[in-house]
C-alpha cells in the first residue's frame, strides 16, 4: 500500500495515504460529533424542540454511518454506531415531547 504511487489531482498518493487521510477524517468527525452531542445535551428543553431539524438531522446521519459500518468494517464500529445511533434517535425522539 505503501510503494504503489499514483497521480490524483496533481499529487503523487498511495493507497497508504488514502487509507490513513480517511482513518484521520473518520476520527475528527466523531470526535466533533461527540462535542457537539456534549452541547446539544446541556440546551434546555424548549430550546431542543425548536431544534428538531438539527437534532433528527445528526441521528440520521449516525443511522447511516451504522450502515456504513456494518457493510465495510467489522462487529466493534458497528456495536459503537449502532449505540450511538439508538441515543441518539432516542434523545431527538425525547426532545421533541412537551415537557
Amino acid at each position: 500500500m505503501r510503494t504503489i504511487h499514483f497521480d490524483a489531482q496533481g499529487f503523487s498518493r498511495t493507497y497508504w495515504d488514502f487509507y490513513t487521510g480517511f482513518g484521520l477524517f473518520v476520527t475528527v468527525f466523531m470526535l466533533f460529533a461527540a462535542y457537539l452531542a456534549w452541547q446539544l445535551s446541556a440546551l434546555p428543553a424548549q430550546t431542543l424542540r425548536g431544534m428538531r431539524g438539527i437534532t433528527w438531522a445528526f441521528a440520521l446521519c449516525f443511522v447511516a454511518l451504522t450502515v456504513l459500518s456494518g457493510t465495510y468494517f467489522f462487529i466493534a464500529p458497528v456495536v459503537f454506531s449502532s449505540v450511538v445511533t439508538i441515543c441518539l434517535v432516542g434523545a431527538a425522539w425525547l426532545s421533541a415531547k412537551p415537557a
